[in-house]
């Protein structure tokens, strides 16, 4: 991996496996790149839980936490904003994200994202089947063609006036 700033960086990134996880390997030992427990992740990780759970975390440990939860970047969408909202003593913050869902589902969000695709494929088969129905109604009326006399919808003679 190329150098940042000046610095290098201590993991090296695989690329991603069939379900979209990134693979991600050390690039130095810890005795080439000098105490993980300088790490800012990682100090900030260990000023979180107490002082006698944190000295039994081996170097190797601490590294793969760094590498399952400190190596997250911020997730790309297709839509983020963010903003803050409030005065008089109160603040909200807003967030609205929009993308596409790389995480795997629980059961009862597969069935929820069946139900809604299920959904969707009869309203658009509705609307497609009632375009191909005003198209051959529309074509009918142009050719002149009266199938039922003395009846009619009105729609060829509202459209062609």
């Amino acid at each position: 991996m190329a150098e940042q700033s000046g610095k290098q960086s201590d993991t090296e990134h695989l690329g991603t496996d069939l379900t979209g996880t990134e693979k991600i390997v050390p690039k130095q030992s810890l005795n080439q790149a000098g105490s993980i427990h300088r790490d800012p992740f990682i100090r900030a990780f260990l000023d979180k839980i107490p002082k006698d759970v944190a000295s039994t975390f081996t170097d190797s440990q601490l590294l793969q936490l760094k590498m399952m939860f400190g190596t997250r970047g911020k997730a790309s969408h297709a839509v983020d904003i963010r903003t803050v909202m409030g005065g008089f003593g109160w603040n909200y913050y807003l967030v609205f994200l929009f993308g596409r869902n790389r995480r795997d589902l629980s059961r009862t969000e597969q069935k929820v994202a069946n139900a809604w695709r299920v959904v969707l494929l009869l309203v658009g088969s509705f609307a497609l089947f009632s375009m191909v129905i005003i198209s051959l109604y529309l074509l009918k009326s142009f050719a002149g063609i009266d199938l039922l006399p003395r009846f009619s919808f009105g729609f060829w003679t509202w459209l062609s006036s």
